[in-house]
């Protein structure tokens, strides 16, 4: 038994099942951000004019509109990361499993995989750098600003 190929293949595997549970993880976070959302708007209406109540869902929407920013500006870029890693890597894998077999189908399999393996390596760079230019550049909504303006 190769106890190496069977020890790729678990980790192939895992590497797999784990960018899958990463991109379902953050798809379920969005959508529990946007229910957050949605639960705001209904609580401010439903505070009718408090000011303590008003003051606990402004409170609750400046968390829930920190967390949404990033879910869907960085987010989405993240998950492309992941699956770009995942094609690299299962390309690469099976360039590298092909490095061994003669023939032309072999060789120009090898070749298809090669450049795949590239292209998706490529891809995730890219979509690394965005995310973080992004998270870089995008200008964020300081509250605290508009609470001291709100005191004086």
């Amino acid at each position: 038994m190769n106890s190496w190929g069977f020890a790729t293949g678990i980790g192939l595997l895992a590497a797999t099942l784990a960018t899958i549970a990463f991109v379902a993880y953050r798809r379920w976070e969005s959508a529990s951000l946007q229910r957050d959302a949605d639960l705001a708007r209904t609580l401010r209406d439903l505070a009718d004019g408090d000011a303590v109540r008003l003051a606990a869902v402004d409170e609750f929407e400046s968390t829930v509109y920190r967390r949404l920013f990033y879910s869907s500006v960085i987010g989405p870029r993240l998950r492309s990361v992941a699956w770009a890693l995942l094609g690299a890597v299962l390309a690469g894998a099976g360039a590298l499993a092909l490095d061994q077999l003669d023939g032309v189908v072999a060789m120009v399999l090898w070749g298809v995989l090669l450049a795949a393996t590239v292209v998706f390596a490529l891809a995730a760079l890219g979509f690394a750098a965005a995310a973080a230019f992004q998270a870089a550049t995008t200008p964020r909504v300081d509250l605290s600003d508009a609470d001291t303006d709100d005191e004086e």
